[in-house]
């Protein structure tokens, strides 16, 4: 295409300025006058053809609005929340955190990378997350990854009970959740008289592992996610023993050990490395969810011009009441 370039021309005469020359004269004009013609409107494509109809986007906008326009507009709004913080704090996200997010997320899924970047690619089907919107994710959690750092305190005692939970001894048991000590000592004069602890504990356990005969998961010895007095209890216990009520929460339990299981034999120096990448993920996802909970409690005067959003902000936020 050939570009027009705009060129200054500077007159100038041999004696004197350019006003103090003679105007020229003024010819009359033989080219016919042309009447100005109103611009032709632009044709608006439709978004789609369905078998020879159009699908308008004035049909579609309103129902994107109230399927996704609310969770849209947060979307903005955060990143733009994080972004201001990320100034106050002269912080930058760089290509590399990106990156950095990305094969987190990766990592996530999979120790195998084709088999990982299979289940993101469908993960991203299945949310709707388009280049932009993965993009926008990336990073608004590189953002607030880097926003909380300075919360992330990982200690020796957290790893070594990361590590007990993951490649310890453990273990396996059956619980029974009663409500006060009176049932307690019911369930145990049954179990002494030869029922079963887990038919017993099907029949009046108010724990939801019940329906198996309150079989629950493998337990470590720090396993962080049990009571402390409900993991020495267990770890007190001799094969097929019944512990005596344990008061956790706002009730009791009892507990039958079933079996324990030995410790893995991974690597000792790989099984610490992961360890303490997953004490200081699981720590960074509690203060990235604050603090992404708490930018959305400030997402308020937000003026709507359009009734399908309105619609449809009001009833996410009247949700997450």
């Amino acid at each position: 295409m050939r570009r027009l370039h705009l060129v200054s021309v500077l007159a100038m005469a041999s004696c004197g300025t350019i006003s103090q020359r003679e105007p020229d004269p003024v010819l009359p004009s033989t080219t016919p006058a042309i009447a100005e013609q109103p611009a032709a409107p632009v044709a608006v494509r439709p978004a789609a053809l369905w078998k020879g109809q159009a699908i308008e986007w004035s049909e579609l906008q309103p129902l994107l609005s109230e399927r996704a326009g609310a969770s849209t507009i947060e979307e903005v709004m955060l990143g733009r929340q994080l972004d201001a913080l990320l100034k106050e704090r002269n912080l930058v996200i760089d290509d590399a955190l990106l990156r950095a997010e990305q094969q987190q997320v990766l990592d996530s899924l999979s120790d195998n990378a084709d088999r990982s970047e299979r289940l993101l690619l469908e993960l991203r089907a299945v949310q709707g997350l388009g280049e932009r919107r993965w993009n926008n994710l990336l990073r608004r959690n590189a953002a607030a990854r880097r926003l909380v750092a300075d919360q992330v305190h990982v200690t020796h005692d957290a790893i070594e009970a990361a590590l007990d939970a993951s490649h310890g001894a453990r273990r396996r048991c059956r619980v029974m959740a009663l409500p006060d000590l009176r049932q307690c000592a019911e369930a145990k004069r049954r179990i002494e008289s030869g029922e079963p602890f887990g038919e017993v504990a099907a029949s009046v356990s108010t724990d939801r592992s019940a329906a198996r005969g309150g079989l629950v998961n493998p337990v470590s010895r720090l396993d962080p996610t049990w009571p402390s007095a409900f993991r020495q209890t267990l770890w007190s216990l001799q094969p097929h023993g019944v512990s005596s009520p344990v008061l956790v929460d706002s009730g009791y339990v009892l507990i039958q050990l079933e079996e324990e299981l030995p410790a893995s034999t991974m690597d000792a120096a790989m099984a610490r490395v992961k360890a303490e990448r997953d004490v200081r993920r699981g720590q960074e996802r509690v203060q990235m969810e604050a603090l992404l909970s708490g930018l959305r409690q400030a997402q308020h005067d937000v003026v709507l011009f359009d009734a399908s959003l309105q619609d449809g902000w009001d009833r996410v936020k009247n949700a997450s009441k």
